[in-house]
């Protein structure tokens, strides 16, 4: 039970990284262009990664319950 409370809380944290990476894109924060590029990057890369990969990790977990 314990290890479903951590894996939601890594689930939003990456959902709001996500979004902090989009609002990164549209505001004018960072001055350089290619500065910015290269943090949006890495933040919506990261952030799908971790959503693909923390949604997987939940399906797998009921599937192999339910068999």
């Amino acid at each position: 039970m314990a290890t479903n409370n951590s894996s939601k809380f890594k689930t939003y944290l990456y959902v709001a990284l996500t979004i902090l990476g989009c609002i990164l894109a549209c505001s004018s924060i960072i001055p350089n262009v290619y500065l910015k590029l290269v943090v949006v990057m890495a933040s919506l890369i990261i952030g799908i990664y971790g959503i693909s990969k923390s949604l997987s990790k939940s399906e797998s977990k009921e599937s192999s319950e339910s068999k």
